[in-house]
């Protein structure tokens, strides 16, 4: 398993989190995220995450290898191209459905893929989520509809797969 750490999004994540939104082949699978890298968005993530949830920096033996959070009870990644492949993304997620379920009364975690994103549907798919509904949302990055898939985890699965 990769050794990883996890901190609050900080101040000294804008220039990795800079490079990463710089990244078409990444931004283009996240939903909200403004193409070209808008420098605004970038500062606004740059911070502990004040909402409904979490937002966390990852690390890889110290090194910035991406960040993931739940928020609204949706887990969401983003890792940079460099790390892709080594199991990052399926370790972190795991240990933010962890975090997510050991502290909140919540009995659902969301998460969503674009239909074109095969390696998250994997991640989601080896972390126990099931596929419930695929349905077209507007991708900000790209600037049209896409098809995109709706998973779902219930607390009583995440103790099953954890049993």
């Amino acid at each position: 398993m990769p050794d990883l750490t996890y901190h609050d999004m900080c101040a000294a994540d804008r220039v990795p989190l800079t490079t990463l939104a710089s990244d078409w082949s990444v931004v283009r699978q996240l939903g909200g995220w403004a193409w070209p890298m808008d420098p605004e968005q970038v500062a606004k993530y740059c911070k502990p995450f004040a909402g409904n949830g979490f937002c966390w920096t990852i690390r890889h033996k110290g090194d910035w290898a991406g960040r993931i959070g739940v928020t609204d009870a949706s887990l969401g990644y983003t890792l940079p191209r460099s790390v892709h492949g080594r199991g990052i993304a399926t370790q972190a997620a795991r240990h933010a459905m962890g975090h997510f379920f050991a502290t909140t009364d919540s009995d659902l975690l969301r998460a969503t893929t674009w239909i074109d994103n095969a390696a998250s549907h994997r991640v989601l798919v080896k972390c126990g989520f099931t596929h419930w509904q695929t349905c077209f949302e507007h991708a900000k990055a790209r600037g049209y509809p896409v098809r995109s898939r709706q998973y779902r985890l219930t607390r009583t699965q995440w103790h099953a797969l954890r049993a």
